[in-house]
């Protein structure tokens, strides 16, 4: 009876992991891009949502409030990537040595590490929340907004993250969308509920937040440990912490953190700037701009994550030409996909804008933002793929340069010359000049 269970078992464990080195480049692309993709814009999708019925169901001021607090909000979204992409990257060059043991070993590390981190972000966050939120650029009229949604999302740290990186470094690219689409969608009918029907403000939209999370997390524990789909048989002493182990994937995975906390960073510049020349209103039309920017941008976010795999399982199996030929298809796309975006954003930036407000000075503003800001998104594609492609290689200090350079080492002092000199406008057009110079710079180091 136990044979004949683990017979299909392994069967279909093997064939999701082994494609990575067989099918064609270009199949296999769409095959772990397509659902990364749709989770990936389904969680954009749920952002935007969020952004509509936080305005409609309790004003801009609450708009406001959340968008102060999302640098921290991308800390612990820094955090989860951090350990899932360094973990991804391990795992797959180990699936492609065939090396079962060491990518079971950096599962286990990866869960351990990220649930200790999880716990002291949580007591920390919860001491220190006020001096954070002053330092994330907040108003005293957003204060007890931000102070409201900020709480919530530390009390649910513990919760957020599904590890959908170590699913899909498996090839199981569709439960790694699952993952995102099914709490993300449990999130838009939580919010309609405490937004809406129990008028809960922001405190209902981070509530629903927490929960979509907890239903993501619960989803990950049951294929690890009581679905048998896994490949890996995780074991206690998988879970005992290896420091040369929990060391490779934090090196590997640092540049997803820089990068992460480089976009919060740009965040808190941004509001610096927008609370000594705009105030409040101008925060609030920022935080909806600075969506529609990231909601574009996911599909790239999503082959990223797609391609991070197969060019990992084959380096670890020695097929360069492989490598070569997923990085060829993959940048011409991301830069393809960039420039069309570019011209839809600033060709109707008043009808994309208008899906949350009809307010005539947040849309004037915001189809600024999004004409001046949006010149870099081609530049910025080109450069996230060239980054996923140092980490899933493991080029460490190549990957980590990549995460630096756009949103901070060049953005920051543009920022800061150019908002200085020409204002708000400045700080627009620091978006652009950035993500050219690091689309530069990361060609060079590519090339080598």
């Amino acid at each position: 009876m136990l044979r004949k269970k683990q017979k299909p078992r392994e069967k279909e464990q093997k064939y999701p992991a082994e494609q990575l080195g067989t099918a064609p480049v270009g199949r296999l692309i769409l095959e772990m891009s397509v659902p990364s993709v749709i989770g990936v814009m389904a969680y954009s999708i749920y952002n935007l949502f969020d952004t509509v019925f936080l305005s409609q169901g309790a004003g801009m001021e609450a708009v406001g409030g959340a968008a102060v607090s999302f640098p921290l909000f991308l800390f612990l979204s820094a955090v989860s990537s951090t350990l899932g992409s360094g973990a991804a990257s391990v795992m797959s060059r180990a699936f492609g040595r065939g090396d079962m043991e060491q990518a079971a070993k950096t599962a286990g590390n990866t869960f351990a590490v990220f649930y200790g981190t999880a716990v002291l972000v949580t007591v920390f966050g919860l001491l220190f929340l006020d001096p954070v939120l002053y330092a994330m650029g907040v108003t005293d009229d957003l204060l007890p907004y931000a102070r409201d949604y900020t709480r919530i999302i530390l009390a649910g740290a513990v919760t957020s993250t599904g590890f959908s990186s170590l699913i899909r470094a498996e090839g199981s690219s569709r439960y790694a969308m699952n993952i995102w689409v099914i709490p993300l969608s449990a999130n838009v009918v939580f919010d309609c509920l405490f937004i809406f029907a129990f008028r809960m403000g922001v405190t209902g939209a981070a509530l629903g937040t927490v929960l979509g999370q907890c239903i993501s997390m619960g989803m990950s524990i049951w294929y690890f440990f009581l679905s048998g789909k896994s490949c890996l048989n995780l074991k206690l002493r998988h879970f005992i912490p290896d420091f040369p182990v929990i060391k490779e994937i934090l090196l590997t995975g640092l540049p997803s953190f820089v990068q992460t906390c480089g976009t919060g960073l740009s965040t808190v510049i941004v509001n610096w700037f927008l609370r000594k020349y705009g105030g409040s209103l101008s925060i609030g039309t920022y935080g909806i701009a600075g969506r529609v920017m990231t909601f574009v941008q996911f599909p790239v976010m999503g082959l990223a994550q797609g391609i991070q795999p197969v060019i990992g399982y084959n380096r670890g199996a020695g097929k360069r030409e492989r490598v070569r030929e997923t990085m060829k298809k993959s940048l011409r796309g991301a830069a393809v996909y960039g420039g069309a975006v570019y011209l839809l954003t600033a060709l109707f930036p008043e009808t994309v804008l208008g899906i949350f407000t009809g307010d005539e000075e947040v849309l004037k503003l915001g189809s600024r933002i999004l004409r001046i800001a949006g010149l870099g998104l081609a530049f910025s594609a080109v450069v996230w793929i060239r980054a996923t492609y140092f980490q899933a290689v493991g080029r460490k200090r190549a990957a980590l340069l990549a995460g630096l350079l756009g949103p901070v080492i060049f953005f920051a002092p543009a920022a800061f010359v150019l908002g200085g000199m020409f204002g708000l406008d400045g700080i627009w057009y620091a978006f652009p000049v950035s993500a050219a110079a690091a689309c530069l710079v990361t060609k060079n180091c590519t090339d080598r």
